[in-house]
Order: C-alpha cells, then sequence, then structure tokens
C-alpha cells in the first residue's frame, strides 16, 4: 500500500503506489513531465472556422498506410473542429518557434492567443493550416476517433508529409529544450546535456 509522508503538500513515496484519486492524478501528471516529447501544433478549418492547439500527445501509427495519433481535451473546441470538419494538420515545431507554441497553448508572453497572425500558414490540400518552416508536416483525413478519458484520440490517414530544416523543438519538466546530438566516438568534445529552459507557466494542454 502507498504511504502519505504527513508534509503539508501530498508527496507520493518515491517507488511507492499513490493510494488516493488526487495523489495518483499528481504522480501521474509529475512523472509524464519527464517524458520528453516533440511540440507540434494541430490545426484544422472548416464551417467551424480555422483553430489551432499546441499538442505533445502526438505519436505515429502506421506507414503503410501512413497514419497518426494526436489527443485533444475534449473540452477544447479544437475536438469538435477535428470531428466535424474530418481533417487536421499535426506541425512539428522547430527550436526557434517556441513563441508559436506559446501562442497556440492559449499562454502567449505578449499578443492575443490562438493568433494565427504570429507566423506564416499555407493551406493544405484538406484545407487545413500548415506552419511555413515547421521541421514536419502532416495533412490528415480523419480515419477513427475514440474517447478515452478527458481526451478524445483522432486517428489521420496521412494524405502528405513534408519535411523542412531545422532542430525539433523539445518539451520536459514544464520546460522547453532543443535537441544535441551525441558526439561520435572519435570525437574527443563531451557536448553538454539537453538544456531545457524551465518556466512553471509552461504547461502544455495534454495533461491540462
Amino acid at each position: 500500500m502507498g504511504k502519505r509522508t504527513g508534509l503539508a503538500h501530498d508527496v507520493v513515496i518515491a517507488g511507492m503506489p499513490a493510494t488516493d484519486g488526487q495523489d495518483a492524478r499528481a504522480a501521474f501528471v509529475e512523472a509524464m513531465s519527464r517524458a520528453v516529447t516533440g511540440v507540434t501544433v494541430v490545426t484544422t478549418a472548416g464551417e467551424a472556422g480555422r483553430m489551432g492547439l499546441t499538442v505533445s500527445a502526438m505519436c505515429s501509427v502506421s506507414a503503410d498506410p501512413p497514419m497518426l495519433l494526436v489527443c485533444i481535451n475534449q473540452r477544447n473546441p479544437l475536438a469538435d473542429a477535428i470531428h466535424r470538419h474530418r481533417v487536421f494538420a499535426v506541425n512539428v515545431l522547430r527550436a526557434d518557434q517556441r513563441r508559436v507554441a506559446e501562442v497556440f497553448a492559449g499562454r502567449p508572453r505578449w499578443g492575443a492567443p490562438y493568433d494565427f497572425t504570429v507566423a506564416t500558414w499555407e493551406t493544405a490540400v484538406t484545407g487545413s493550416p500548415l506552419l511555413a518552416g515547421a521541421v514536419a508536416r502532416f495533412d490528415c483525413v480523419l480515419e477513427a476517433m475514440h474517447e478515452a478519458g478527458t481526451h478524445r484520440i483522432f486517428l489521420g490517414r496521412v494524405v502528405s508529409s513534408s519535411v523542412n530544416p531545422g532542430t525539433p523543438l523539445v518539451y520536459a519538466r514544464r520546460g522547453y529544450g532543443e535537441l544535441l546530438a551525441f558526439p561520435r566516438e572519435s570525437q574527443a568534445t563531451v557536448l553538454p546535456p539537453l538544456h531545457f529552459i524551465e518556466d512553471e507557466e509552461d504547461h502544455l494542454e495534454d495533461w491540462e
């Protein structure tokens, strides 16, 4: 059984399972914050308008045929918009596109949230917005949708993929970072570890 420490703040002893719902949720969110992910802006456009959201819960499903999935909170208007439009795009952000991530997470340091004027966009075959300069872009047709807890899982059939030069933006420990390649064995220089700019207010939507 899990144990409570008796401290002012609920803390789960390392290695021990949480016993109540609040402890279990807090432990899960904190543990997931250690998982390094890419940062994407998922977009759609159609009769419900043009919408976008910063999302870290994206992964490949299949290469034959090309398919991927994204997870979006059911409370976010983008979830209903994708269901209605039946199309969406996934834009994998470049390391210097942090401001785009902040704007579409709804927490810009200046300017309006969810403002498409923060960047330059192109229009995909499906009509979804594609971010100029994103290191990878996937144009998708909605294949299936599943509800799981607080989120909807959107399975997309990829109709078009493209890449651009650059290093991807990454996210962990509630901060953004940039990847550094490991040195080759023949190189004597040791590169510094992955560095994250931590900001307690930079919570991506996925685990809210």
